[in-house]
């Protein structure tokens, strides 16, 4: 158990020990001393464990105190929870008059407060117990650094793709050097091998730089080692070290500099007020850090930060098979698949690579390798634990917390941003004020420390996924609050306090013991049912977040009768399930703060008690197609913060249930994010429309206007009425994200300019059913954009349009737009007016449908930070070519595309469905292709010898795989020549059969191997056209022969020479 997560928790404890709830028990006189006490324990606890961070328990019996003081801080939260539960359903009907049943109300809650003082004074009888002894054994323990030399092993092994970025790097600091840019960055998680390419840049500049430092900063950033070249200059705290830094950075003996400081973790000594403005002294000297952390290198003044990636599978294998000494003959067919599967269980992290290398060293059978791959790297090898544990201590006690509570979602899963968020406030990691902001803040800090990985936002999706080996890790760190498995192996003395059930695990295998649960996932587990929900109900009644999402329980709205058993419950998670009503005991539930009915098909009504639910922070209806009955208002709402699905009463209806009037808005100041459907049904008078204060809701950031597809008959009729809606809907100028979808006014509103949306960086434009001829406002000129997506058929079919750059400030054009999503285009013609140096950032674009389309635009083609491209349903399509940055291509469903060229630094090819592609030519660095066929032959561009692969993907019918996977087959040659490593999978997605060039071996599934023993090789052979191939394997066959003959000859004159020796 961690101090320090026990002493962020009584702290918490500490403070809900001051508020109004505890002041209603303590007006009983002989509890005030029990509620003192109980304060001063958990406060002198508290300050025993100062600088929680570098606290650690050496026994297990202080390992035991902390998990009892951690369950009895849990216990007084639900003291206090529940009192105020019992407490405020006493005194919610307020009589005018003292009566009898005022009487018997007042009696009521002297019984509650006294049940709540006996409860503190039994907590406190417990806390007695184990403090002296707790007290004693906490101690403080000194966290040493790994010190990282500047000495570089010119034999490590650290990948093609890890060689490309560093050559990319070299050149970057030269040029950079010449044009006066001194400063530059290495980032990424632990164990990337930031240090390792700082290190390889290091010795590759010898004969670059005059002088060169190396600086190594503690990880307490309270002492700096320091080298000049290859010789150690001393160490000494920061202070003291910087004095004799400097005098390197000022004397002019020392021109033409190289500065790197390894291992950077805050900026909280002041390295960015200690390198001063005058650091780069006229392009003499560059600047390399090295840090887990981008904002520490924004606040060091660094403009240029290379993000490092993780190994790639081949690379990760290559580094694995060269630590473990492994020879090529060895690393072949089955011990390759399971040291693939080890590189993926490492999630591409160098250092847990190595050191799985490491152990395996004179290890070559497959079982002995199977077993290590069945190890928990994270708890078996100390090495791996110690190098993510630097970067996990120096999280402060809340994003401990955050992080430990992703490891709850299952392995690949997307962590939706908002339901994280959410999920975090329901469990209490937050103070009650703007707890929002400060989840989001804990969530950018985790992505920004290369913790959690932001999934792409073109794929319309807000979160991240939590790498494998950082998820085992969080597992391995949280065992005794989190359990991810099946329940039924929970141990006797383990009592987990939040569970996400899988492995085909049930609900009700969940042990007596560990019933007191906070948090449960189960994640559509498909052995869960009714019976499931009726424990749930029953045993786990301190349940603060409950995700049923997905469990597809059949009349799931009978089993939620129950559901005021969870008193409480401050998150419920009933997304794409089949409940089609809540029952009216949901207003019982009086704590809880989000109820989420996301993507309910089977919906139609909600209850007059929900609007009773005060505390209600988020509310998401949308999605939900049969919803017609909505019973309650929103005025008593006014802590929601979100609502996800807002329908308007339909103009001129009564209060029918079938919508919310506008003004029922007005009161929801802390409004963060609102989406809005079927805006063509409100009302367009003066009167509703003027209700709205969208424009005063200074909190909103995310805004979604929706309306219903357009009646073609009447859409003409109706624009006037959609455009005088939308126009009243003004948002405020914080806007930070905006949605429009299915808009047909005749123009766009006023209020979406550049001058009103100042700050906005998200913009999805869904605009199929706009008017023909439309033309978009002037995009260009919004300072701040960074994703932009926009589908429209029926949009600027002029090519002579040149509103959509505008008149941008500075002359360029979305100067911070990085993603780029268009679909359904007519036409790109409107993008033709960009400019040379607009879009400057811009590093992701796809493109879904269009019309007109021949070639790749050239605004998009000059773009120089462009990297990642995904092209679909383009049949017009017929080249792509001179992209000068672009790394990863996929293209699919393009029928008539014939040319991929000229993409100098192309690594990653994706083909699907392009029948007439021909020729993939001048992409030297293409190292990985994956395509999919869906016929018989192997595409044209394919057979071309231009280019070495190190790894190639095939997809493809049982026709086509059986040409290729054997040597003398159709396509074996082509096979045998084409890549390092050849995997090919069924349209399945299962394994067909695999080639290894390095030892010209294939490895073949048992459905391949059936195919070529039923059916020969009669479909399968060399045609006559490659006769050629088709001789170089007859004759080697005959030399095969020949050599065994001669080889038995051999040994049979050797035979008889050893018998007759004379």
């Amino acid at each position: 158990m961690e101090a320090a997560i026990v002493s962020g928790i009584t702290k918490e404890v500490i403070t809900s020990l001051k508020t109004a709830a505890v002041n209603e028990i303590a007006k009983l006189v002989c509890v005030k001393k029990e509620i003192k006490n109980l304060t001063i324990t958990f406060d002198n606890i508290c300050a025993q464990i100062r600088g929680a961070d570098q606290i650690v328990a050496h026994s297990e019996a202080t390992n035991y105190r902390l998990k009892l003081l951690r369950e009895y801080a849990y216990e007084a939260e639900n003291i206090i929870d529940l009192f105020s539960i019992e407490l405020g359903g006493m005194q919610e009907p307020r009589l005018q008059e003292r009566n009898a049943s005022s009487v018997c109300r007042c009696c009521r809650e002297v019984g509650v407060r006294y049940k709540a003082a006996n409860d503190i004074q039994e907590l406190n009888k417990k806390l007695e117990r184990i403090t002296p002894t707790l007290l004693q054994e906490l101690c403080r323990e000194d966290r040493q650094s790994n010190i990282t030399t500047p000495q570089h092993d010119e034999f490590i092994t650290i990948g093609r793709n890890i060689a490309n970025e560093c050559d990319n790097l070299f050149r970057l600091l030269l040029r950079g050097n010449q044009a006066g840019q001194c400063l530059f960055a290495i980032v990424g998680a632990v164990g990337i091998g930031k240090t390792t390419l700082a290190q390889k840049i290091y010795h590759d500049t010898r004969n670059n730089f005059r002088t060169r430092l190396w600086v190594h900063v503690s990880n307490d950033s309270k002492n700096l080692w320091m080298w000049r070249g290859e010789s150690f200059l001393g160490t000494g705290e920061t202070a003291v070290q910087r004095v004799v830094l400097r005098e390197y950075l000022i004397n002019d003996r020392y021109r033409r500099l190289l500065l790197v400081i390894d291992n950077v973790w805050e900026d909280e000594n002041g390295w960015n007020q200690f390198l001063g403005q005058d650091f780069c002294r006229g392009g003499d000297t560059v600047l390399l850090v090295t840090t887990r952390h981008e904002c520490v290198a924004r606040t060091m003044g660094i403009s240029h930060c290379h993000r490092i990636k993780r190994l790639s599978e081949d690379d990760g294998w290559l580094l694995l098979r060269t630590t473990a000494n492994l020879r090529e003959t060895e690393a072949t067919g089955n011990i390759q698949d399971v040291g693939r599967r080890i590189v993926q269980k490492c999630s591409g992290i160098p250092v847990a690579v190595r050191t799985i290398g490491y152990h395996l060293r004179g290890k070559t059978r497959e079982d002995e390798w199977e077993s290590v791959y069945l190890e928990d790297f994270v708890a078996t090898y100390p090495e791996i634990r110690n190098s993510i544990d630097a970067s996990y201590m120096k999280l402060s006690y809340r994003l401990k917390r955050c992080f430990l509570y992703c490891s709850l979602y299952p392995e690949g899963h997307v962590i939706e941003k908002q339901c994280i968020m959410q999920q975090w406030i329901a469990e209490g990691f937050f103070s009650e004020v703007l707890q929002e902001e400060e989840a989001e803040k804990c969530y950018q800090e985790l992505i920004d420390r290369c913790l959690l990985l932001p999934e792409d936002e073109a794929q319309g999706v807000t979160g991240a996924k939590m790498l494998n080996l950082f998820r085992s890790f969080a597992i391995y760190r949280s065992q005794d609050e989190n359990y991810v498995s099946n329940p039924r192996y929970i141990g006797r003395n383990f009592k987990p306090w939040r569970l996400c059930v899988t492995n085909g695990g049930k609900v009700e295998d969940i042990p007596d013991d560990a019933t007191s649960l906070r948090s449960l996932f189960l994640f559509g587990s498909p052995q869960n049912n009714g019976r499931s929900l009726e424990f749930i109900f029953s045993k786990l009644t301190s349940l603060r977040v409950l995700d049923l999402r997905h469990t597809q329980v059949d009349n799931i709205s009978t089993h939620l009768k129950k559901l005021h058993k969870l008193k409480q419950l401050r998150y419920l998670n009933l997304s794409n399930t089949r409940i089609s009503s809540l029952p009216a005991s949901i207003g019982s539930l009086t704590m809880l703060q989000f109820l989420i009915l996301k993507n309910c098909p089977l919906l139609e009504s909600l209850p007059r008690c929900v609007g009773h639910l005060k505390k209600l922070r988020s509310l998401d209806i949308s999605g939900t197609p049969m919803l017609n009955v909505i019973r309650f208002n929103l005025l008593e709402l006014t802590e929601l913060n979100c609502l996800q699905g807002f329908i308007p009463a339909i103009s001129g209806s009564q209060d029918n249930g079938l919508g919310w009037k506008f003004e029922e808005l007005r009161p929801l100041d802390d409004l963060r994010s609102l989406q809005m459907l079927k805006l063509e049904k409100a009302s367009s008078s003066r009167d509703d429309l003027g209700q709205l204060n969208l424009h005063e809701k200074s909190n909103l950031k995310e805004l979604e206007l929706c309306c219903s597809s357009a009646d073609p008959q009447n859409r003409d009729r109706d624009a006037e009425h959609i455009k005088a809606v939308f126009e009243a809907l003004k948002p405020a100028q914080c806007l930070v994200s905006l949605k429009i979808a299915n808009y047909y006014g005749d123009q766009f509103p006023s209020w979406f300019s550049n001058s009103h949306l100042t700050v906005l960086q998200r913009l999805t434009l869904d605009l199929d059913d706009c008017l023909p001829g439309w033309d978009l406002p002037p995009l260009g000129q919004m300072m701040n954009l960074r994703f932009l997506k926009i589908t429209a058929s029926n949009l600027l079919p002029d090519a002579n349009n040149r509103q959509l750059r505008g008149e941008p400030r500075n002359g360029v054009a979305f100067p911070r737009l990085e993603q780029l999503v268009l679909g359904k285009m007519e036409s790109l013609a409107p993008w033709s007016v960009l400019q040379e140096g607009d879009l400057p950032l811009l590093r992701v674009f796809h493109l879904d449908g269009c019309s007109q389309l021949n070639s790749i635009p050239s605004c998009i083609q000059r773009c120089g930070t462009l990297t990642s491209m995904k092209i679909k349903n383009i049949d017009t399509l017929q080249e792509i070519a001179n992209l000068p940055s672009l790394k990863e291509l996929e293209v699919h469903n393009s029928g008539r595309l014939q040319t991929v060229f000229n993409i100098r630094r192309l690594e990653d090819l994706t083909i699907s469905d392009c029948p007439v592609l021909a020729a993939v030519n001048s992409v030297p660095l293409l190292c990985s292709v994956h395509i999919k066929e869906q016929s018989e032959r192997l595409p044209q561009w394919l057979q071309q010898k231009s280019f070495v692969l190190r790894r190639l993907d095939i997809i493809g019918t049982e026709e086509l795989l059986d040409r290729c996977s054997l040597p003398i087959a159709q396509y074996g040659y082509i096979i045998q020549a084409a890549a390092e490593h050849v995997y090919a999978k069924l349209v399945d997605g299962s394994f067909y059969f695999s080639y290894n060039k390095s030892t010209g071996s294939f490895q073949r599934s048992r459905r391949c191997i059936e195919r070529l023993t039923v059916d020969g090789l009669h479909n399968n052979v060399v045609p006559p056209d490659n006769w050629r191939a088709w001789m170089v394997y007859t004759l080697y066959a005959i030399l095969v022969i020949a050599s065994s003959f001669l080889f038995s000859g051999l040994l049979r004159s050797v035979d008889k020479t050893s018998q007759h020796p004379q």
